[in-house]
C-alpha cells in the first residue's frame, strides 16, 4: 500500500506556450509506476486563468474527473461542458482538449502506466 497527500506531489508546470500570457497549467502526479501502481497512474491537472492544454492525440485511453471549477472538452466537431461531478472518456486516438471557463478549473485524469507524456520523468528512464 502507498498512500500520499496532495501537498506531497509537485506541481510541474505544463503549459503551452500560446497560453503563457493567460495562465497557467499544472499536472501534479499523484500515484504511478514510482509509487507501485501497477496498471494506472493518476494526476490532478489544474488550470488558473483563461487557459486550454494542447490540442492533441494519443494512443491510450484515459478518464477524468471534474473536482472543481467549470470547463470544457473540445473534440473533434464537438465541444462540451463539464462542471464538477463530470465523468469523461476519452478513447484512444480522440484528438482532444481542455478549456476552462473559470479562475480554476481541476480535474482528476488516470492514464495506463507507462503513458507518461507530462511532467516529470519516471526515475531510472531516459
Amino acid at each position: 500500500m502507498f498512500v500520499t497527500h496532495l501537498n506531497k506531489c509537485e506541481a510541474v508546470d505544463v503549459t503551452p506556450v500560446e497560453m503563457k500570457e493567460k495562465g497557467q497549467v499544472t499536472v501534479r502526479w499523484l500515484l504511478g509506476e514510482p509509487e507501485g501502481a501497477p496498471g494506472f497512474e493518476m494526476r490532478l491537472f489544474s488550470l488558473t486563468g483563461p487557459v486550454a492544454t494542447d490540442w492533441h492525440t494519443h494512443d491510450w485511453e484515459h478518464q477524468v474527473f471534474v473536482t472543481s471549477g467549470e470547463g470544457k472538452i473540445r473534440l473533434e466537431g464537438e465541444m462540451v461542458k463539464l462542471v464538477p461531478g463530470s465523468a469523461v472518456l476519452v478513447p484512444p486516438d480522440e484528438k482532444h482538449q481542455f478549456i476552462s471557463g473559470s479562475d480554476r478549473f481541476e480535474f482528476i485524469c488516470v492514464v495506463p502506466r507507462g503513458t507518461r507524456t507530462c511532467g516529470p520523468a519516471i526515475p531510472g528512464e531516459s
